[in-house]
């Protein structure tokens, strides 16, 4: 009885080192599932998530054309750039949105338009689209709850629709590696997933009564 006296506190010690152990790696998961699920909720905040549908509006190019972004008439798509004229990511991905336009202006199939989004007003950015000779037309927010709605508070924003408005591709951050270039020409051309269907009413009870 006396060994097994001395032996008790001994193993209560080891247990409750193991225990420590437990713990602390279950703490260790627990916070890289936090961190996880951090990530993800600050990257919906910051950026459209796949799939998701972005509400169309009515807008004007610079040169007063009018132009309806998130909605086609047929199966197309459209190639956003969201900007500020002073944000040197925005302007270091120029020579990528040029070149992504150049590729979407001759494809046939499926139809595509590109588009640049200035955050910025109409007088300034004029002079920038001009300075910059960027060759796709120009729109702005006609709303500044949009630019909540399309997450555009972080640029350069990189965006291609389907006729809906639905997101093919979103990209927040510098474009300018060939592959990335490649990405956004592949979401053009590649046909999104479909869309989950309503659940169908339930059908009427056609029972006859007794």
């Amino acid at each position: 009885m006396d060994r097994i006296t001395r032996i008790l506190p001994y193993a209560a010690l080891v247990a409750a080192a193991a225990l420590v152990v437990v713990l602390g790696q279950q703490k260790r998961t627990l916070i890289g599932r936090y961190d996880d699920l951090q990530q993800r909720y600050y990257r919906a905040l910051r950026e459209p998530l796949p799939n998701s549908f972005l509400p169309s509006f009515q807008t004007a190019t610079l040169e007063g054309e009018p132009v309806t972004i998130g909605q086609l008439p047929q199966a197309g798509r459209q190639v956003l750039f969201v900007y500020t004229t002073t944000c040197p990511y925005c302007k270091a991905s120029l020579p990528a949105w040029k070149r992504i336009a150049g590729v979407v202006d001759t494809m046939t199939a499926p139809s595509a338009q590109v588009y640049g989004v200035s955050l910025d007003s109409a007088d300034i950015t004029r002079r920038y689209a001009a300075a910059h000779q960027l060759p796709y037309h120009t729109v702005r927010f006609p709303d500044q709850r949009l630019v909540s709605m399309y997450r555009a508070g972080a640029v350069p924003l990189t965006l291609v629709l389907d006729e809906q408005g639905r997101t093919v591709y979103a990209r927040v951050g510098e474009l300018s590696a060939p592959a990335a270039v490649d990405s956004v020409i592949a979401a053009v051309k590649r046909k999104p997933a479909p869309a989950p269907r309503p659940a169908a009413p339930p059908a009427p009870n056609t029972t006859p009564a007794a």
